[in-house]
């Protein structure tokens, strides 16, 4: 397995922080976002703003690909 640096993986596991607190959202397990954000440990305008749609940063296409 690669090894990470610490920023990389510090990153990589709030991603999953945050794909189980959207879950938690999703099966309404806690109806409020910032008691979730609190129960995980995440920001709360990073989980909102992913609750409303905004793509993660990793999803994203880099801004310097060429579009042809």
């Amino acid at each position: 397995t690669p090894i990470r640096p610490e920023s990389r993986q510090k990153s990589a596991n709030q991603e999953g922080r945050i794909l189980l607190a959207l879950n938690d959202l999703q099966n309404s397990r806690i109806k409020s976002i910032r008691a979730i954000a609190k129960l995980y440990d995440i920001p709360y305008t990073t989980l909102y703003r992913r609750v409303n749609g905004l793509t993660s940063r990793v999803d994203k296409r880099p801004t310097g690909h060429k579009l042809t």
